[in-house]
């Protein structure tokens, strides 16, 4: 029995006997935080922000700002080719240069380290001596992130990696310019002269010293477990530093005005208001936001996100698992926190919310339907959906059908060699999922009231077959594509991806269901603790995240708002604007075809049927053997129906 499986009726088991189904306050613990001993050092993330005039005099321009022991210095550019150097602590000028090359004015940043000076762009880095001439120049494979000295003198410049979607950090020559070393990045946002050693980064994680010998990471900030992101109120950051204070300062542009960012850890005693743990395995950046402006407006709680972090998924599930069925675990939670959303409800571990609705006088037709989850009860809303998109996908117009049995009947037929999606690594569990992904029954091959199952059936089987030909292996993975997905989400977006399939010949198609072809709706969505000793603040919350001006902030992150009146109004600015698709990329205008197609996804989606998840697994599971040829149909599908057999009747 696999891991997953053993949580959930761990779970489901505990749940039964600690009998925490909805008691008013629990045992007043809200998991972590509750009896303020079982977890230390949490802190949220303090932002501020100030404006910055630039020491532009007239016809001359910005090349950059570096920290210099503190210092803020500045690059000045002027129409005779000058570049100067601006103390902002002295209020003075410096003449750098007197005849820059032609080829350093323009779309270029500066960084001096007091010989040199480094003029980089996105691909390419000209080194120049002090009298102005060039030394050399250097186009490293990927993209140039940012240029840098260490705590000890070294030249380092941080590079994307497009093939990987990562990057390096290496060490330059000043002399010779040869790149060295080869220390891994993740998301790299920037670099600076470390506070105690090696050179400071700041990536997606948080900002931390890099000693790049040892490998060893001195923290300063992290971002997981606060509610600010890097990038999340736009623009370039051109340079930062850690103050001796604990405060990360950083300058940044936005659309051509440059202000003065300070973040600083604030923790729960400064706050000074109720704490609610907000449990989700990934918060974007619009959930960021909103949780960020809950926390400026509410003077009574303040929200506080805890997400994955450095933990497995896996870890982070079970834990949270384990914590609810103690009457512990925070005071609101995301479906995608614990491993069984629809387990919790079902076993009354999650609050109803329809009372607080009716409360409220909030009128649920103003919503998209999908805003209210039952998790599988009869009564209630246990679920509160505050963004949400469509997934969708485009097959090649002669492989569609309208329902299952015509899609398998032509991708078995055509005589093209194919395979489904490469780019987006269907592989043949991957592609498996999706013939499953919308089917609440399996198409009848389980009956949930008679706990049995049947995988022996010819559509079963028409289903292996054509999964094992069009997943991607490392043998086909260089054939072309007979599909590719689009999600719905914000509208250019949309139509972005929607102009490039049909561009290849292929057609809206969706998902197969026992009722034809369909749309899956991703809901992101909170629900509330049953255990909570903080009801009334969770609510609070969840009403927040509903409010028409807040329902905004989703686009952050191309999803859509649940607010209907919202939703109509996003699209229709987006209607009257031009967007971008292919490569290199081309400018179009929005079509009526594919508004139509855009509401098509909308309107004829449905959500992923919460209680199959597991049996998927198991599938998916067993049914590599078979797509790897190490045993037969029958083989694996005699597994597969005594495995789930036995997990039907283990949920009795």
């Amino acid at each position: 029995m696999k891991r997953k499986k053993w949580c959930s009726l761990f779970l489901a088991v505990v749940l039964f006997l600690t009998g925490c189904g909805g008691k008013e306050g629990g045992n007043g613990k809200t998991g972590s935080l509750a009896d303020g001993s079982e977890e230390e050092g949490l802190y949220d993330i303090e932002l501020t922000e100030e404006a910055i005039a630039l020491p532009l005099q007239e016809g001359e321009s910005f090349l950059g700002v570096q920290y210099d022991s503190g210092e803020r210095i500045w690059f000045i550019g002027d129409e005779e080719g000058q570049v100067f150097c601006y103390y902002e602590n002295k209020g003075e000028r410096e003449l750098l240069l007197a005849d820059v090359p032609a080829s350093c004015r323009v779309g270029y940043t500066w960084y001096w380290d007091k010989e040199y000076f480094y003029v980089h762009n996105y691909n390419t880095l000209i080194v120049l001596r002090p009298n102005g001439e060039e030394a050399y120049r250097l186009q490293p494979e990927g993209q140039i992130i940012d240029v840098g000295m260490t705590r000890e003198g070294e030249m380092v410049v941080a590079i994307h990696d497009f093939s990987s979607l990562a990057g390096t950090l290496q060490v330059l020559d000043r002399e010779d310019g040869e790149l060295s070393g080869e220390y891994s990045l993740s998301e790299c946002y920037g670099i600076a002269e470390g506070v105690e050693s090696g050179i400071l980064l700041m990536d997606a994680g948080g900002v931390y010293d890099l000693d790049m010998e040892s490998g060893k990471k001195t923290w300063y900030m992290k971002w997981n477990g606060t509610s600010y992101r890097p990038g999340m109120t736009g623009g370039i950051t051109w340079a930062f530093r850690m103050t001796e204070e604990g405060i990360l300062e950083q300058i940044k542009e936005v659309g051509g005005d440059f202000h003065k960012e300070s973040l600083r850890k604030v923790t729960l005693e400064e706050m000074g208001k109720t704490p609610l743990v907000f449990k989700v395995l990934y918060a974007n950046t619009g959930l960021k936001l909103l949780v960020r402006k809950f926390n400026q407006e509410n003077q009574e709680y303040h929200v506080l996100l805890q997400d994955r972090g450095e933990e497995y998924g896996w870890d982070f599930t079970e834990r949270n698992d384990m914590e609810i069925a103690t009457g512990k675990g925070p005071d609101l939670l995301a479906e995608n926190a614990v491993s069984d959303i629809y387990m919790l409800a079902q076993k009354g571990a999650l609050e109803n919310l329809e009372p607080y609705f009716e409360q409220e006088g909030m009128d649920r037709a103003a919503y998209h339907p999908a805003a209210f989850q039952s998790f599988g009860r009869d009564n209630g809303i246990y679920g509160v959906g505050y963004e949400m998109r469509a997934n969708t996908l485009y097959i090649k117009e002669e492989l569609t059908g309208n329902n299952i049995e015509t899609l398998l009947d032509n991708m078995e037929s055509y005589d093209g060699q194919a395979v489904f999606n490469a780019q987006y690594f269907y592989t043949p569990n991957k592609l498996l999922s999706y013939f499953f992904r919308l089917s609440d029954d399996f198409y009848g091959m389980v009956d949930w009231e008679g706990k049995t199952c049947d995988f022996s059936g010819e559509l079963w089987e028409k289903i292996l077959r054509v999964v094992k030909r069009y997943g991607v292996t490392d043998r086909n993975r260089q054939w072309g594509s007979i599909a590719t997905p689009v999600f719905a989400g914000e509208m250019l977006s949309f139509a972005g991806g929607d102009a490039a399939a049909v561009q290849e010949g292929m057609v809206l198609a969706g998902y197969p269901t026992e009722n034809g072809m369909k749309h899956w709706l991703s809901v992101y969505g909170v629900s509330v603790n049953a255990a909570s000793a903080h009801k009334e603040g969770a609510w609070q919350f969840i009403k927040f995240l509903l409010k028409e001006e807040n329902q905004r902030l989703t686009e952050m992150d191309s999803n859509l708002p649940v607010h209907e009146q919202v939703l109509q109004e996003l699209a229709a600015e987006k209607v009257e604007m031009t967007y971008y698709y292919g490569n290199p990329p081309v400018e179009a205008e929005m079509q009526e075809d594919q508004i139509a197609r855009f509401w098509e996804c909308l309107d004829n989606a449905e959500i992923t049927p919460y209680r199959t998840e597991h049996i998927l697994e198991i599938m998916t599971e067993e049914a590599e053997l078979y797509f790897t040829e190490d045993k037969s149909i029958e083989e694996i599908s005699g597994i597969i129906e005594n495995r789930v057999k036995l997990y039907l009747r283990e949920l009795e």
